[in-house]
């Protein structure tokens, strides 16, 4: 008897909770079906007031806001007439700024090729909404001609907008802009109705690079880096500024790549022939250095910077008398290039290094090589102090030694002084 009255307690309890839960769906359904009620009139209401203002051309920024805001709603992102107004409202703010500029009024151009993007992106979303079932399962395209027709018009009006805003140091928004412009041409709104020339698209690219570069943007810059290289009236600077980005990436690799090519496309350009030298030697590969030096030579064989560099590379690699013979012919172009006179200096100088060490029978032989070396040494060091007297940390260090084993007393006070 008492397991029949739990029982019946048990069946008792459930049923109330479940009249409470229905009255409680009951409320919250009363709810929703109210505030979207309110939802649209609200929609109703900002679209016939939108409407008017269509109408006399009149606050049409701010029907695009309200538009904007709207379909923020997740609720009222599929509703077309929200799409449609604002496209529209888009369109005549662009015929009212491209009016006044046609009748050289004040306007700011700047703001035409920026409403012009807005216009692409706007029918860029109200495609995709176009492109989704029904209730019925079908997919009704009721704008995308007429869409189409739009964007066709006015696609040019991106690469102009991207070349403008590239002038008028707006990177941010040339990027944009041209981004759109290489990208809109894949969109299912245009079916293939869009097409850009190759010399256009490398162009774009080029100027998508150097936009993304002068704002950071190094993510964008490279997006088309295999386009931007492809065009040639500015390859030498699109290398330059990839070769920036991927040192800044601190990509070695790819940096070296493009120096490379920098220097066999533009041997003569100090860009790329610098740092390529300046890259290598950093890790003491003298040898490859040498080689690029050798290949601008071979382009100009009267670069005599060139030549200065590959007298010092020689000294690196410890050709001393190939060094030395670079020097003196170089000296008598030039003679009031210090580097110069500092090469052959160590030429002779680092050649006297363990020298002092050996066979007791061949002394003498060290010691006469020795003082022949410092006396060749010291005039080179000697000019080079006279031309660079505040690099001491060059000079004294030599002087000092060539002085005291050359028993060159006066010279040797005077340098020990300082």
């Amino acid at each position: 008897m008492k397991r029949f009255v739990s029982i019946l307690l048990l069946i008792l309890s459930v049923q109330c909770a479940v009249g409470i839960f229905a009255q409680g769906n009951g409320g919250v359904g009363s709810d929703a079906k109210a505030a979207d009620k309110l939802r649209k009139a609200e929609v109703k209401k900002q679209l016939a007031d939108a409407k008017l203002n269509l109408k006399q051309n009149k606050n049409l920024d701010k029907t695009e806001t309200v538009m904007m805001n709207l379909l923020a709603d997740s609720v009222n992102v599929r509703d077309k007439r929200l799409h449609a107004t604002l496209l529209e409202s888009l369109r005549k703010q662009y015929n009212q700024g491209n009016e006044k500029l046609y009748l050289h009024q004040n306007y700011d151009t700047t703001q035409l090729f920026l409403i012009a993007r807005r216009i692409f992106e706007a029918t860029q979303r109200f495609d995709s909404i176009e492109a989704l079932p029904n209730e019925k399962g079908k997919v009704e395209f009721s704008y995308r001609k007429e869409n189409a027709q739009l964007l066709s018009q006015l696609y040019g009006n991106l690469y102009t907008g991207g070349v403008f805003l590239l002038n008028h140091r707006k990177y941010k928004e040339a990027v944009q802009h041209v981004d759109t412009y290489l990208m809109a041409p894949e969109w299912p709104v245009m079916e293939g109705t869009l097409k850009v020339d190759s010399l256009h698209r490398q162009h774009a690219s080029y100027i998508m690079l150097v936009a993304g570069y002068r704002c950071e943007d190094f993510k964008s810059a490279l997006k088309y880096e295999a386009d931007a290289l492809k065009y040639r009236p500015r390859l030498e600077t699109t290398l330059q500024y990839l070769s920036e980005i991927y040192h800044e990436k601190k990509d070695s690799a790819r940096y070296e790549q493009l120096l490379v090519q920098g220097v066999d496309s533009f041997p003569r350009s100090r860009y790329f022939f610098s740092r390529l030298v300046d890259l290598y030697c950093s890790h003491n590969d003298f040898n490859s250095a040498l080689g690029v030096t050798s290949k601008v030579l071979a382009a100009d064989t009267t670069d005599f910077s060139a030549k200065v560099v590959k007298q010092t590379l020689l000294l690196n690699l410890a050709r001393y008398d190939e060094c030395i013979a670079l020097g003196d012919k170089l000296i008598a172009q030039n003679d009031s290039v210090s580097d110069i006179y500092y090469n052959n200096a160590l030429a002779y100088y680092n050649q006297t290094m363990g020298l002092d060490k050996g066979p007791s029978n061949k002394r003498k032989e060290r010691e006469k090589k020795l003082q022949c070396l410092y006396r060749k040494c010291r005039p080179y060091m000697e000019k080079f102090r006279e031309l660079q007297p505040n690099e001491r940390a060059k000079w004294r260090p030599v002087l000092y030694n060539v002085y005291l084993n050359l028993n060159m007393g006066k010279e040797f006070s005077e340098i020990n002084g300082i």
